[in-house]
Formats: C-alpha cells, structure tokens, sequence
C-alpha cells in the first residue's frame, strides 16, 4: 500500500469514529505544531489528575501534592464521629439542659480543683482527725434532727437524738466522739431534715435540680436545705451566723465527703451516661427515704411500698465477663452531702441518708 493510500485510510477512520467533530482545516505549516511535553509513567498512578487550562497534565510532583491532601483511609485507620448527646426535657426533668450543663460544669472543676485539693487534704490530715471533725458536724446539726422528728410526729425519736446530744456533747468531747452510738447507749444516728418533714406530709419533689455546691436535688428538697441551714443561725446567733463560720464547716464536710467516696466517685464517671443515672438514683433513693418515715402499717394501708434503696447499673468494661468483679464495680452518685455508694444491699442503708428503719 502507497504512504498516500495509507493517510487516507487513517483519515477515514477517523471520521468515522468521531462524526460530530468540527471539520479539520487546512494546517499551517509554516510553523512547527506544539507538542506536549512527556510525563513520566507514573503520574497517573495516584489517580485522576486535574487537566490545565491549556489542555495538558500537570507535572507529577502536582498530581502527587494533590493526593497528599487527601485523608489516608488505610484498612488500619478510621474516623471517628461523636455527637453531643440530645437530652429531652421531660415533667420531672423540665431544665435537663441547663442542669446538664451544670453538671459537667461540676465535674470538670472537680477534676482540676475539688478532687486534687481534696486528695491533698487526705494526705495532711490524719483519718482520726477528718472522723473527729465529721462527728463535731453531725453533733451540730442533731437540734434540726430533733425539729423534724417532732414535725412529722415521731416524739420517740425526737428524743433520742435530744439523748444523742447531750451524751456526745460531754462524754464525747463536744462531739468529736460519738459515744452515744456505743455501749451502754445504742443510739444511732439519724439524718433528717425539712425536706424530709415535707415529703413526710405529702408535698412532691418538683422539678430536678442540679445546683453548684449542693449538687443533685429537686425543688422540694433545696428549699428543705436551706431551712436546714439557717434554723441554728437564725435561732441561736453567733458564731453559727457567721459567713465564715458557715464557709470553714461547709468546706470541712465538703473535703470529708469528697475522700470517703474517691474512688466511687472515680468508677461512677466511667457511666455510659453519668447524668441520668444521677438523677434517676437520687430520685428513686429519695422516694425510698421518704416511703422509710412512715410505718409498715401506714405503707401497707395507702399501698406504698415498701422502701428499698435503688442500685445503679454499673458500665460492664469491653471483654469482662457478666458477674465478674470487673463487670460489676462498686459504683456510686452525688447527692446533696456529697458522693455516696450503692448500697450493697437493698436492706443496706447508704452512707449519709436516713437509716431505712420502721418508723414508730
């Protein structure tokens, strides 16, 4: 075949392969066509490449800058994607964002400052010491005990707790022993409060709360708190009245609380949702409290039941096996007094709340 017969067999071809192109023109031959200047192999192996505005490749180390920009999703690499967790408010739970809020706020300060301040304490300050200090407290408030006691009708109870002072307030060195716990007396302590005396006659929680300082509450049981806290001040004068006063107790049972409990406080954190089981178990707890100031009888006419202290479900870590000491730690919320365990048992009472006995 002739090289002219040749070139028409090729110009054939390609008119047909590309019947809508524009047709060709005559070239100018008086200058030489530009030609594109040859890339390596390789260029293309990263993937697509972006054409210039003038028709040609970008050079390879372009192509290779390009790729580098993009994220490296090797079999061995993943993106992890959290979201924050929508809370919504509900009857009981009206201000769950902002009482959320308040409660990662806490935990965040209590992380830098509450728990290092308060391991530190733990180191300077003797265990027989920080027990002196916490039965001088307790000793103190037995007057708001007693009030309650004869608010919700228990003049039995009153009484003991009136016995209770004045045996630790003498035998007990102003109350830094409690000998009244002991031989020959057998009289044990019992919180009680106005928030108590209030649920007792039937008033509700009202909203939940979660308040700086006083922690986990409701309506009901912070109004309960503060007449707890300005009965001795209003009533018996200085030095109870005295902001200072009020700043070093509260201080005082606030690093107390916050040792006995560290290492709850530290399993409760690793909760798949450590605000609901707070409030969830502080609510439940305080209807068991209030449910334990009425007698078996009074329960059993109204349909109460009877009371029986909440567990939290503790986080089962990654591989532990269900029942395992590793699958089920010791865990633990704060309340108003501070952070206190589950009860190991349901007859068990928790540490700091009223002791779940009949009431007379």
């Amino acid at each position: 075949m002739s090289v002219s017969s040749l070139a028409l067999a090729i110009f054939l071809t390609g008119a047909q392969a590309a019947p809508n192109a524009v047709p060709a023109t005559t070239p100018d031959t008086t200058s030489p066509a530009p030609v594109a200047p040859a890339l390596p192999a390789d260029a293309f192996a990263a993937g697509s490449t972006t054409v210039g505005g003038d028709g040609q490749q970008p050079p390879a180390d372009s192509a290779q800058a390009a790729s580098s920009d993009k994220p490296d999703l090797s079999d061995n690499d993943s993106i992890v994607v959290t979201a924050r967790r929508k809370r919504l408010a509900t009857p009981t739970d009206p201000l769950v964002g902002v009482n959320a809020a308040s409660f990662e706020a806490i935990q965040a300060v209590d992380k830098l400052v509450v728990g290092p301040t308060a391991k530190s304490y733990e180191k300077i300050v003797p265990k027989p010491v920080r027990n002196g200090l916490r039965n001088v407290l307790i000793n103190l408030a037995e007057p708001i005990v007693f009030v309650n006691f004869l608010l919700q009708f228990k003049p039995g109870k009153a009484f003991e707790t009136v016995g209770r002072f004045a045996i630790n307030s003498t035998v007990g060195v102003a109350g830094l022993f409690d000998m009244a716990k002991r031989k020959p007396f057998h009289l044990p302590y019992r919180q009680n409060g106005f928030a108590n005396t209030f649920g007792y006659h039937g008033i509700g929680n009202g909203p939940f709360l979660f308040v700086p300082i006083l922690g986990p509450t409701t309506a009901r049981d912070l109004v309960g708190r503060i007449l707890d806290l300005s009965l001795i001040p209003a009533v018996a004068g200085k030095p109870f009245n005295d902001p200072l006063y009020g700043l070093g107790t509260g201080t005082v049972k606030a690093m107390n609380d916050r040792v006995e409990f560290d290492e709850q406080i530290e399993v409760a954190r690793d909760s798949d949702d450590p605000y609901t089981a707070t409030r969830e178990f502080y609510l439940k707890r305080r209807r068991a409290e209030i449910n334990a100031l009425h007698s078996p009888e009074y329960r059993r006419r109204k349909g109460i039941p009877d009371p029986v202290l909440p567990r939290i479900a503790p986080h089962v870590p990654n591989g532990a096996v269900p029942g395992s000491p590793a699958a089920t730690p010791t865990t633990s919320i704060p309340n108003s007094t501070g952070m206190v365990p589950a009860a190991p048992a349901p007859e068990t009472p928790v540490a700091g709340t009223p002791a779940l006995a009949p009431a007379q």
